[in-house]
């Protein structure tokens, strides 16, 4: 049994809801994410340009659902009274896999800092001294929460990979009906 192009809508606005929501926590949780030490001769040592690309990364994700959950919220609501517009879904499907790029991109460059610098920290800095010691504890709980912020813009890019597939059947679904037409 064949899904609605309505059912198809309303998966995709679902998956697009809930990444908007994981990729704000991923911005929020990156943002807020800050020491108990004072490392003020270390400059902006918490503030690694892959996080910040990570933190762009979300808002790129966030702004291109803003600007489709209008889009599929109308295509919801006029789905039996109109076809839709193939340039429309041509628009969201590329926009989609766009956004999956570029989140992928920020997962790999926070991944990838996290792990160098945690490997760095546990590996390749001699911390015998006491003082040293609870340094070395608040880095690492610094990136190891870095990491829960990026897993969540890691589920968000998941999601995203969702909703260009969603958005690639709603297009190959109008074709075969202007086909068919």
């Amino acid at each position: 049994m064949a899904l609605s192009r309505r059912t198809w809508v309303a998966a995709g606005l679902g998956v697009r809801l809930l990444m908007l929501a994981f990729l704000a926590m991923a911005v929020q949780l990156t943002v807020s994410n800050h020491t108990r030490l004072d490392y003020s001769s270390w400059h902006n040592y918490n503030q690694l340009q892959s996080y910040t690309y990570a933190i762009v990364a979300a808002g790129v994700g966030m702004a291109a659902n803003l600007l489709q959950i209008p889009v599929a919220v109308y295509l919801i609501c006029k789905s039996k009274r109109m076809g839709t517009s193939v340039l429309v879904l041509d628009i969201s499907m590329y926009t989609d896999i766009v956004v999956t790029a570029v989140l992928a991109s920020g997962v790999g460059a926070g991944f990838g800092a996290t792990n160098d610098a945690l490997q760095i920290i546990k590996h390749g800095v001699d911390w015998t001294d006491r003082n040293q010691n609870d340094s070395r504890g608040d880095l690492i709980s610094f990136f190891d929460r870095g990491n829960v912020a990026i897993s969540f813009l890691l589920v968000g890019m998941v999601l995203s990979v969702f909703a260009a597939v969603v958005s690639a059947r709603l297009r190959a679904r109008a074709s075969d009906d202007l086909a068919d037409d």
